[in-house]
């Protein structure tokens, strides 16, 4: 009987630790960035308009959409809008970024066009301030933090509603501190699946939400293939956050997604309602 007492309690503490672990931020007002499509690196749905270019941003702002968008930093610490930590994919070019000055960057196109990499303060003043979910990448290393002290000022200074998400809880942390009055998202996905180069605790831990824990995200950016995990489930039901779906490419995948997010990100098609007004 003791024992079974004793194993009654480790399950118990299981679960609270658990519970303690994934919840989030306790949840405030959050409908200025719901009900809304949002572009995924820009409206890039042509050949000619590459993803995270400034003509990706025009035709969202033109469209009504809000974006999303990925920032780093380069060598010399200027903030641009890319999403890949190497230039190969888009540009052709086995480097990385941040390995690279803005000036050489420039000279990379953006697939086979004529555009090239922006500047993020390039990219806020086309938006003008449609709503703006800000992905921070931290491809230096996860613990350099010093794009979220660049990022944050212009974010903060942005006329329309915006808010910041990064895979990196340490990130979500530290606009947690830095910037409380900053909504703040944790992005994730089931790792199991795909493990993106994850150490498999952590990617664990992502997967689950365990790290929720680091930076209290207001907001959840979940891979809508991947709601059956246990993490997301529970924190779903349990503590209701806003919830942002990535990335839809059909009408489809969208009507699904909107019965349980509450905000999409997409690509790939024209998104049939969710315009927001700049």
């Amino acid at each position: 009987m003791t024992v079974l007492w004793i194993v009654l309690g480790v399950l118990l503490l299981a679960v609270l630790l658990f519970l303690f672990l994934i919840r989030p931020r306790r949840r405030r007002d959050t409908s200025h960035l719901e009900g809304i499509a949002y572009a995924h690196r820009g409206y890039h749905a042509a050949p000619d308009i590459p993803e995270n270019s400034l003509a990706a941003f025009r035709r969202a702002v033109e469209s009504g959409y809000g974006v999303e968008l990925d920032v780093q930093l380069t060598r010399d610490g200027q903030m641009v809008v890319f999403h890949d930590g190497s230039l190969l994919r888009m540009c052709g070019v086995d480097k990385r970024v941040c390995d690279l000055s803005y000036d050489e960057l420039q000279a990379c196109s953006l697939g086979n066009t004529r555009e090239k990499i922006p500047l993020f303060s390039q990219v806020l003043q086309v938006l003008g301030g449609v709503p703006l979910i800000c992905e921070i990448k931290t491809y230096r290393s996860n613990t350099d933090l010093s794009v979220c002290e660049k990022v944050a000022p212009l974010l903060e200074q942005y006329p329309g509603p915006v808010c910041m998400e990064s895979f990196n809880p340490l990130c979500v942390r530290w606009f947690k501190k830095h910037c409380p009055g900053m909504v703040r998202g944790q992005l994730s996905m089931d790792f199991s699946r795909d493990s993106g180069g994850q150490n498999p605790v952590v990617g664990f831990c992502l997967t689950h939400l365990l790290i929720n824990v680091l930076g209290r995200p207001d907001f959840v950016a979940y891979c809508h293939l991947d709601t059956r995990a246990v993490g997301f489930r529970v924190c779903r039901k349990l503590f209701s956050p806003m919830l942002a779906a990535w990335t839809i490419r059909t009408p489809q995948e969208q009507q699904q997604a909107e019965r349980i997010f509450d905000a999409v990100i997409f690509e790939g098609y024209p998104a049939p309602k969710g315009k927001a007004d700049p």
